[in-house]
């Protein structure tokens, strides 16, 4: 087997297994193979090159729930797509994740514009190549003008459409993100389907836990006002207390409230929204928009 990446005990199930409910055994990955064993001679070995799709959870309703917490890695095998589950202790799961993940992905070729658009301005960047590494909490692209970072956190907005590269129309990953306080949007592309769907799901994932803990997320009138003018203020120098029509202090109770609850930061002069500021404005903007 090629270098191993991760080894330890869990528990796995796979689709189609003969197998009577799940099995205790090893889970082992290596640059180019993952090993589910039960025993030595009880097996089943899943080619990195034919996965395509990993994702926390469950996602295989035809598998039984296993104890502990579980990944699902969706893959082809001879004559069919089907899943397996691997579970195991959360931290060891969430290790094991990260470290597929760049198993799949690092070293990827892809064709990058960077920015498309900053604010809801257009640029006419030129694509150009790179590399693709996953590092702690992002992903870099790695250029011949320097590494282009988009953290995992800084993400507001995703999307998969058909772009024009060079001339050609091609599956491309939107990425909207943060930086500093500043709305930014990048376009990548992959020679591989399969390389730039399990891509979209790496950038996914902390995008949708955003989402879901929103949901639990109460605003007020004033505060929604707040984060809308910020948004719309972009990187001009305003009174918000002249924009909101409201004393000093309130604004300065509004703006702390919003700062407790991860919406906005310190800016360079003034406050800036956070990814997750920046998510509120656009679901308040669809809303308005509807």
């Amino acid at each position: 087997m090629s270098s191993v990446l991760a080894d330890f005990p869990g528990r796995f199930s796979v689709a189609g297994s003969e197998r009577d409910g799940p099995a205790e055994g090893r889970i082992v990955l290596g640059e180019d193979r993952l090993v589910l064993a039960a025993s030595e001679d009880d097996r089943v070995t899943i080619p990195l090159s034919a996965v395509f799709d990993v994702a926390s959870g469950n996602e295989a309703a035809m598998l039984d729930a296993i104890p502990g917490t579980p990944v699902t890695v969706a893959y082809e095998n001879e004559t069919s797509r089907t899943t397996a589950v691997v579970a195991a202790e959360e931290a060891t799961i969430g290790k094991f994740t990260t470290v597929l993940f760049k198993a799949l992905l690092n070293g990827t070729r892809v064709t990058l514009q960077h920015p498309a658009k900053v604010g809801g301005r257009v640029l006419d960047t030129a694509f150009k190549g790179g590399l693709l590494t996953l590092k702690s909490g992002g992903v870099v692209f790695d250029t011949d003008e320097g590494p282009v970072t988009i953290p995992l956190s800084s993400i507001v907005d995703f999307d998969r459409e058909t772009r024009a590269v060079d001339g050609t129309d091609r599956p491309v990953l939107v990425v909207s993100h943060m930086d500093t306080g500043e709305a930014l949007t990048t376009l990548a592309a992959t020679d591989s389907p399969r390389k730039l769907s399990i891509l979209g799901r790496y950038l996914r994932q902390t995008y949708d836990t955003v989402l879901e803990s929103l949901q639990q997320l109460s605003l007020s009138e004033p505060e929604t006002e707040t984060l809308a003018t910020l948004y719309s203020a972009g990187d001009m120098d305003v009174s918000l207390t002249s924009v909101l029509e409201k004393k000093p202090q309130t604004v300065k109770r509004i703006l702390h409230a919003l700062h407790q609850k991860g919406l906005i930061e310190s800016g360079g002069n003034a406050p800036v929204l956070t990814a997750k500021g920046q998510i509120v404005v656009n679901q308040y903007l669809e809303r308005v928009n509807s």
